[in-house]
């Protein structure tokens, strides 16, 4: 269900900028509140899409995916126009640190304008595509490539460590031009850690009621430890990089639900997880299961699948919080093609690497069985 949601995500932010870039539609008013109609309409009906390619029949659940789709279609959008559009600033006359201060916070407003408002629109095109057949479940297909939560495991500890980038690359910029620039960035990189730690949260229990076999738990148990691990990691990553920031509300506030949010997923783990894991059978091949898990069964195009999910979110927290703020600020001559093309570079060397690393561990588990099936 989740890459169906991000398939329709990615194909409604392409089609939302290429709306938006047409040249006629920044040169005028008229044609600029067409074009964000448009872009609009075609959010939510993204949302639709991914609601009704989901197949859900749950009115949450649809809404949730068509959020997903809303707000993936709003991150592409910010990294393929947005994120250029917030660096052109009329600042003439303004102080030079001021210009700084201005270009930070704009690039930060116009991400949280455009995700935000993607994952409502999304929301609300997926609770319209729901069947409204009552009474009835969810049936989930376990061949689809499990994106969720694969989806998940990446994006927490990116988000952990892009907010603790992000403290020490813009309190280094505050002290350098005297004005402090740190505040938006790092309410943006918490907000994007809290909904990712979130999103895992949720996930972990139901992968551990859909699990099948000990291998599928073992999974579920490492994204159980890594929601646990996530607020002391992150806690200690911003205390490293400023002792100070653990005294700010809003990184209290942000620590306290992160907190709550582990704990919940430590109570899972011993609750759910452990027993769950200890009624399955132990795998007749306990080395492999150990070592590979269950990649040896699975399928090349499935990986890759899973693979570019994860790539787009592992650059994502990154690049909206710290790369796009940068690239504004340098002497780049066309902005948006800047913005454009490192965004695009970043996913595309991130879904390489991890194809590269996948692709090779699956070749290694085929190998595997096949040696301890021949020996």
């Amino acid at each position: 269900m989740t890459t169906k949601a991000g398939a329709a995500g990615i194909l409604s932010g392409l089609i939302a900028t290429l709306i938006l870039l047409r040249p006629r539609v920044f040169g005028s008013t008229n044609w600029l509140w067409i074009a964000v109609t448009a872009a609009a309409l075609v959010t939510i009906g993204g949302g639709w899409m991914a609601g009704r390619w989901s197949g859900s029949v749950q009115p949450v659940r649809c809404a949730v995916l068509g959020g997903l789709c809303g707000g993936l279609a709003g991150a592409i959008l910010f990294c393929l126009l947005g994120a250029g559009v917030a660096g052109v600033t009329a600042a003439n006359g303004q102080p030079q640190a001021e210009v700084i201060a201005e270009i930070v916070n704009r690039t930060q407003w116009m991400f949280l304008i455009l995700f935000l408002s993607g994952i409502g629109l999304g929301a609300l095109g997926g609770w319209l595509a729901h069947p409204r057949n009552n009474g009835q479940i969810d049936v989930f297909d376990k061949s689809e490539p499990q994106m969720a939560m694969n989806a998940a495991l990446t994006v927490l500890p990116a988000s952990i460590i892009t907010a603790a980038l992000t403290a020490g690359v813009f309190s280094h910029l505050s002290a350098s031009i005297g004005i402090n620039v740190l505040a938006m960035p790092l309410t943006v990189s918490m907000l994007l850690a809290l909904i990712s730690h979130f999103a895992l949260t949720l996930i972990i229990p139901h992968e551990a009621r859909e699990a099948e076999h000990r291998c599928g738990m073992d999974e579920v148990k490492m994204a159980a430890y890594v929601g646990i691990g996530a607020a002391p990691v992150l806690a200690t990553l911003l205390f490293l990089v400023d002792a100070n920031l653990l005294a700010n509300p809003r990184v209290i506030i942000a620590l306290l639900a992160s907190l709550a949010m582990s704990l919940k997923s430590l109570q899972t783990l011993f609750k759910t997880i452990l027993p769950g894991r200890d009624a399955f059978p132990i795998p007749q091949d306990d080395i492999e299961a150990k070592l590979f898990g269950s990649i040896a069964d699975s399928h090349g195009s499935r990986l890759m699948a899973l693979c570019t999910g994860c790539g787009l979110v592992m650059v994502l927290p990154l690049h909206v919080t710290v790369v796009s703020a940068l690239v504004n600020l340098s002497s780049a001559q066309n902005i948006f093609l800047a913005q454009a093309l490192v965004s695009s570079g970043m996913a595309a060397a991130a879904v390489s690497l991890l194809s590269v690393i996948y692709l090779f561990y699956l070749n290694l588990g085929r190998w595997f069985k096949r040696q301890r099936a021949t020996g």
